[in-house]
């Protein structure tokens, strides 16, 4: 009889949002950086369900075969998100920091914890061209999505130079990285 009323009172909980189904939402992003004159542009996508700029990168989806594998779903995000496959000859990811975050979830409107790895990931890595022909490249890198590269400066203002919002949660893993 107790653990029946232990059950409810815990389903109960969970309706009420006050204490969340899943304890800690996992994620991987990727941290894709390109070098230019004035400084270092990180590339950001278009995420329409939050209205604003994040990075590369989404949940583990162990139904896509992630089996609660980051860097395996940092992969699947890749070949989706970008559109160039998880082939070895095409990017090599390296994961340089986990980090726990509690923040306000917008789409389930609550906070949450969140475990975040990001991998800084190096396109073409065996293609031996220089830095200029590596810039072209990388141009490329848009899909139905919208991904742009955006500056520092940016990240810190929270918005692109065009005035399309930034996620905070870039800002808070590159403080946290050193980058900005």
């Amino acid at each position: 009889m107790v653990i029946g009323w232990e059950n409810s009172f815990w389903d109960w909980l969970k309706k009420m949002k006050i204490f969340p189904g899943c304890l800690t939402q996992r994620a991987a992003f990727a941290l894709i950086t390109t070098e230019y004159e004035n400084g270092r542009y990180y590339l950001l996508q278009w995420n329409p369900k939050w209205d604003c700029y994040n990075f590369i990168g989404g949940k583990v989806d162990n139904d896509s075969g992630d089996n609660n594998d980051l860097a395996r779903a940092i992969r699947r995000e890749i070949a989706e998100e970008i559109g160039i496959g998880n082939l070895g000859e095409i990017f090599e990811e390296r994961e340089i920091e986990q980090m726990r975050l509690w923040q306000f979830s917008k789409r389930e409107k609550r906070y949450k914890s969140y475990q975040f790895a990001i991998f800084r990931i190096q396109l073409f890595p065996d293609l031996p061209v220089d830095r200029q022909k590596m810039k072209r490249a990388l141009r490329w890198l848009s899909t139905k999505h919208n991904n742009i590269y955006v500056s520092s400066e940016e990240i810190k203002k929270l918005k692109t130079n065009c005035g399309k919002p930034i996620s905070r949660t870039v800002l808070r893993v590159l403080s946290r990285l050193g980058e900005v």
